[in-house]
């Protein structure tokens, strides 16, 4: 038993998170949310990580005390942006040439997953919490304060877009008609709502990233 709680340790711990602190342009949907580097039913809202001097991301802890919400979202429609990294993980498509790529992106069956700051606050700081998590001096630590799982995904691509493909033109379908923005697209389905993207909040010793 002993055996199987390290070896899911080193799993967790080793779980890579899309690249945290980089300056991505705005999304026009979910402002400031990011995406998991894999679709995944783990890592809820109130899921303490840190990111190592390497930039490498680990996960530290769920911590069960920060109760997290759900609250049905519907479907919603809105640009969102990306790395070439992040769009050859989730819906396998290389890019060459942009840095970050703006990608018209429609989910279904929304389920917002959220934290309340007040809780967030009394658990890491009143409770004295952080304490036990923050304690690596030149790592810096966040907690993901909302999660958004659909259980479908389409992103869809403008022409420009498409051109700079290097792989995966064949995942992608076309839409008939003229003058559409994103006409190429591809659809991922879930059996159940998976989480795909987050946001995330600085955490320290002290309340709002303060060491």
């Amino acid at each position: 038993m002993k055996k199987l709680f390290t070896i899911a340790l080193l799993i967790l711990n080793s779980m890579v998170f899309a690249q945290t602190g980089t300056n991505y342009p705005e999304n026009s949907i979910y402002k400031n949310f990011r995406p998991f580097h894999t679709p995944r039913t783990n890592y809820r809202a109130g899921t303490v990580y840190r990111v190592a001097p390497d930039n490498k991301i680990y996960v530290v802890e769920d911590v069960k005390a920060v109760n997290s919400y759900e609250s049905n979202e519907g479907t919603v429609v809105g640009r969102m942006t990306f790395s070439s990294e992040e769009i050859l993980a989730l819906p396998n498509i290389e890019l060459e040439k942009y840095s970050f790529v703006s990608l018209e992106v429609e989910m279904k069956d929304i389920v917002r997953e959220y934290t309340e700051q007040t809780t967030v606050d009394k658990i890491l700081w009143e409770n004295e919490r952080a304490e036990n998590l923050v304690v690596d001096p030149l790592s810096k630590y966040f907690i993901i304060r909302e999660t958004l799982k659909p259980k479908e995904i389409t992103y869809r691509f403008s022409e420009e877009t498409y051109k700079s493909i290097l792989g995966g033109v064949n995942n992608l379908q076309k839409s008939a008609g003229e003058g559409i923005d994103f006409p190429y697209y591809v659809t991922k389905k879930y059996k159940e709502p998976v989480r795909l993207f987050y946001l995330d909040q600085t955490i320290g010793l002290r309340p709002y990233g303060k060491n």
